[in-house]
């Protein structure tokens, strides 16, 4: 077999753990003093491609500088349920290290759960997918989901890995682009993309990680006669590194103006060809208990600020991007997921460039609505001129009945005990500093790539094992300190990737 691997050209392909397996292999290979160099030889390793990954499941930050790379987002994931393979984007899209041109992406499919993207896990993870149409029966697998996996794999590795790279194949994952009908006559997609991360390619307007009214630019943000206006971060699903503007409306002359400057802005803009920004829809109201609209469940128009405050000609959202309510494997979705827009600088009608102040977004389409919006910048990145979104898939399979707790289910506290060291089992002494709580249920717990997660009130631990020969037992490990600070009384519930939650009422501290 030797000699039959080009080890110039690598990419990496990891589905589940195995994605951010990827990244940590990235990582010690190119560690100082690894061990790797010397045991394998040169390595160029050009992409790497994950699907459903988990991400933080070391004390290490995992991303990955240095190689193009997208991470496959399964809109329904019942594993993976948070959809936290898009936090190394997060991350990636805030520094301006990387000398080379590699684009990061993320590619969400909505309706597509965690296990069906191979052949050999072949009973659904997820139970249902809220608000969408889903891909996968309960079993034994789904060929069209897979689909939007070979469309995408294979054209990755074919556009940035090998001596001939096929540029052209990557433009599906740039939402500036036109997704082929091989895609959208299967599913819905959410692209999120990033061109270039050098400094020189992107001018930061707002990333909002300043105080709520004042942009990245030390410059007073112009909000109108919204229902709420606040920066924050932008959900469970994203890095807590990562920022967004929570932005509500209810009237149609609304809008929220991110300021570059307060006067006319003298920089040379002839570089930058697009607009770009991230947003996503958050539920409010009644609309996550509605199914998604195939034309976009949101809209609103984006407007460049030049001279003495004048608005160039707008551009929708809707003619450039289709923007849908959440998805989610569990019944109230707050997995809501940014995707980018890329909008060329030539679309805005009126706008002189050489007197930049700043971008308003004006919500005149849809009559009341709550969304995030992120990361707004110019950018080098080219944007085609008409970019119409494509249609999306009508079509259906049989939906997988809504999991639920079963009325017979029992869960109960077995016990709250000083940790026991298997060195001092038979002594009897605790583990100085942990405290164990094992926990029991008539249903079992199942072993998935997401980590189980106790919650108390509002505190959250994950250090855990399972009982040996029983799948019903459960075992957390907490800081004594931890411990003592949780409050004398408070809810206790057991989170396992998208499966129904483990209600254990209230706990009370001893």
């Amino acid at each position: 077999m030797q000699g039959l691997i080009d080890f110039g050209h690598v990419g990496l392909l990891g589905h589940s753990r195995g994605g951010e397996g990827m990244r940590a292999a990235l990582a010690r290979y190119r560690d100082l003093k690894s061990p790797w160099p010397k045991r394998i030889g040169p390595v160029n390793f050009e992409a790497l491609f994950e699907i459903g990954p988990v991400d933080g499941q070391t004390a290490r930050t995992l991303d990955a500088e240095g190689v193009a790379w997208n991470v496959l987002l399964p809109g329904c994931d019942g594993d993976v349920y948070d959809l936290q393979g898009v936090r190394p984007f997060d991350r990636m899209i805030m520094r301006s290290a990387e000398k080379q041109v590699l684009p990061k992406s993320s590619f969400e499919v909505f309706g597509a759960n965690h296990n069906f993207y191979n052949t050999e896990w072949q009973v659904s993870d997820a139970g249902e997918c809220a608000g969408h149409t889903p891909l996968f029966p309960p079993y034994p697998g789904s060929a069209p989901q897979r689909s939007t996996a070979e469309n995408t794999v294979i054209p990755f590795f074919r556009a940035h890995v090998g001596a001939v790279k096929l540029g052209a194949l990557a433009d599906r994952f740039d939402p500036s682009r036109p997704l082929p009908p091989e895609l959208t006559e299967i599913a819905a997609y959410a692209r999120g993309h990033t061109a270039n991360l050098r400094r020189v390619a992107n001018f930061v307007i707002d990333d909002f990680r300043g105080k709520t009214g004042r942009s990245s630019r030390g410059v007073a943000n112009t909000p109108y006669r919204l229902t709420q206006y606040m920066h924050s971060g932008a959900g469970p699903s994203h890095d807590r590194s990562q920022r967004a503007a929570l932005v509500g409306w209810s009237t149609p002359d609304a809008y929220l103006q991110v300021n570059a400057s307060r006067m006319p802005l003298r920089v040379n803009t002839a570089a930058f060809k697009a607009l770009e920004f991230r947003v996503k829809l958050e539920c409010h109201d009644s609309l996550c208990d509605q199914k998604m609209n195939p034309a976009g469940d949101v809209d609103f128009s984006v407007r460049l600020v030049t001279g003495a405050g004048n608005p160039s000609a707008p551009v929708k959202l809707s003619s450039v991007a289709l923007v849908y309510r959440p998805v989610s494997a569990i019944p109230a979705p707050d997995n809501s997921v940014f995707q980018t827009v890329r909008i060329p600088l030539s679309a805005f009608g009126g706008a002189d460039m050489s007197q930049f102040r700043g971008v308003r977004f004006v919500f005149d389409e849809t009559p009341s609505g709550l969304v995030s919006l992120g990361n707004v910048r110019l950018v080098r990145a080219e944007a085609p001129l008409s970019t119409a979104p494509p249609r999306t898939a009508a079509g259906s399979v049989p939906a997988a009945s809504r999991a639920l707790p079963p009325a017979w289910e029992n869960n109960q506290v077995v016990a709250v005990r000083p940790a026991v060291p298997e060195s001092a089992t038979r002594s009897g002494a605790g583990q100085a500093g942990v405290v164990e709580i094992e926990l029991a249920s008539t249903r079992r717990f199942p072993v998935m790539d997401s980590l189980p997660t106790l919650y108390i009130g509002d505190r959250a631990f994950r250090w855990s094992r399972f009982v040996a020969g029983a799948a019903n037992r459960i075992v957390f490990s907490l800081d004594e300190a931890e411990f003592r600070q949780l409050p004398d009384v408070s809810d206790m519930r057991l989170v396992i990737g998208g499966a129904p939650v483990w209600n254990f009422g209230q706990f009370r501290r001893p």
